[in-house]
């Protein structure tokens, strides 16, 4: 029976577009502590709720949005992940354009994942993040796609040097700074970026 229009597979997941069904086990992912710890604390189930709703105004307004994925065999939750489209004349996007360069700024596609800790270790990520890099290369024609993580995040790091993404610089945003508590306003951010020539 084919997918669902919207749902994808990828060898071990099924990727659903996030919409405000998923608020519950948006919920649960973040009430990990090891994914909570990446977010300033978990998230209440209005944050979930929120998020959920933003995800479905983004997938009708920009083509492209998170998905949440599910463990093909079982049904588990595994994580969200996908595309962002970055706004337009925003500040963080005017920053990343400058590192990442005119290619990147006409789509402004970044991706990004989010795994439960128990499955981490596994290439969870990487199947998401090639899942999300597919759609903005094979199918939206974007020639090229960043990603972000705080500077101290060497697990995230590491899934952007197997995708052969390549760190073009530092940028600030609210986040984690290594060794001080709290989310801070300028916290500093590895950015790593990947050609549309350079994939595959």
């Amino acid at each position: 029976m084919p997918a669902p229009p919207g749902v994808r597979r990828t060898a071990r997941l099924r990727l659903e577009p996030a919409a405000p069904g998923h608020g519950g086990d948006l919920w649960r992912l973040h009430q990990d502590e090891a994914v909570a710890a990446w977010w300033g604390g978990p998230w209440s189930l209005e944050d979930a709720d929120r998020y959920a709703a933003a995800m479905a105004r983004a997938w009708a307004v920009d083509g492209v949005g998170k998905w949440v994925a599910y463990d093909l065999e079982t049904g588990d939750l595994v994580g969200r992940g996908g595309l962002s489209r970055l706004p337009a004349g925003g500040d963080l996007t005017g920053r990343i354009a400058a590192l990442a360069g005119e290619a990147w700024a006409r789509d402004r596609l970044e991706v990004g994942w989010t795994v439960r800790s128990d499955r981490w270790g596994r290439g969870y990520a990487t199947e998401l993040a090639r899942a999300g890099l597919a759609v903005a290369f094979e199918e939206l024609g974007a020639e090229a796609v960043v990603a972000f993580t705080e500077r101290h995040n060497r697990r995230s790091r590491a899934v952007m040097e197997r995708l052969g993404m390549a760190d073009v610089g530092e940028v600030h945003a609210p986040g984690l700074v290594e060794g001080r508590p709290g989310v801070h306003h300028d916290a500093p951010f590895a950015l790593y970026a990947l050609a549309a020539t350079c994939w595959r």
